[in-house]
């Protein structure tokens, strides 16, 4: 009898911690409006970066390539600038460091996630896990709590660059475990700078899997020289608009979408 009213609480509570991840169907659809970007390391001016970002009106900010040493936490200064506070609305997952082929630096180096929602969860997976050349890769991702029952799982990350048959296959196979991270799941925005073009192999994976290139579809323009190799992934996420800015803080261009949840 114990054990039998024992399950039936569990299934209860089972239930009720699955009832909440839905939003009620009344609730008003939430406007996001998602910046991507790769600001280009340590010589990036943050400043120029923060007046960037406040006039696109973005409120999810997703960056690649963003330092984290004593006394120049690039995470910090951008978070201070955007009025957003660095434990509720800022999450930096640890990857893109300088490995034992680079010079020793001091702090870390890898991917953000900034925004004016709140932050209910926070994850950084490692992509690989090399123990000399090259740099190593991860994800970062986050649970945004959007208010009113509403959520929104948001991911970015940097995969490896170059262009032979080695680096193709390395990046290819960093590709692979962050879709396979996913498997099926919905209600998630994936952001990056992928170092891969709209018609390469990997590129047309991620959309034979069921994630809408928003940038296809909103902003096919070049975000770094004349290629697009910069990316807003989604699914179960309605996009509406979107573009690439025109600015000179980095040498990749950002990418904005505007979407609703």
């Amino acid at each position: 009898m114990r054990v039998t009213r024992r399950i039936q609480v569990m299934t209860a509570l089972t239930v009720l911690a699955t009832a909440t991840t839905v939003a009620p169907a009344h609730a008003r659809a939430v406007s996001l409006v998602v910046l991507d970007w790769n600001i280009h390391g340590e010589s990036a001016d943050m400043q120029a970066i923060a007046s960037v970002i406040r006039k696109s009106g973005a409120n999810i900010v997703t960056l690649q390539e963003i330092h984290r040493k004593p006394g120049a936490d690039q995470v910090r200064q951008l978070a201070d600038a955007l009025g957003w506070h660095i434990s509720d609305n800022a999450h930096f997952g640890a990857g893109d460091n300088p490995g034992p082929c680079d010079k020793p630096q001091p702090g870390k180096a890898g991917n953000t996630i900034l925004s004016k929602f709140t932050i209910a969860e926070r994850v950084t997976i490692p992509l690989t896990n090399f123990a000399t050349c090259p740099v190593n890769r991860s994800m970062a991702g986050v649970k945004l709590d959007l208010g009113g029952g509403r959520t929104v799982r948001v991911f970015t990350t940097h995969l490896s660059p170059g262009l032979s048959a080695t680096s193709v296959a390395r990046r290819e196979a960093q590709a692979d475990k962050v879709r396979s991270y996913f498997g099926s799941r919905s209600g998630i925005i994936l952001t990056g700078d992928f170092n891969a073009k709209p018609a390469d192999a990997l590129s047309k994976r991620f959309v034979s899997a069921g994630w809408v290139d928003t940038g296809a579809e909103y902003a096919d323009k070049p975000t770094l020289g004349n290629a697009r190799i910069d990316y807003i992934y989604t699914k179960g996420v309605t996009t509406t608009s979107g573009s690439v800015l025109s600015t000179t803080a980095s040498d990749h261009r950002p990418i904005v979408m505007r979407m609703t949840r």
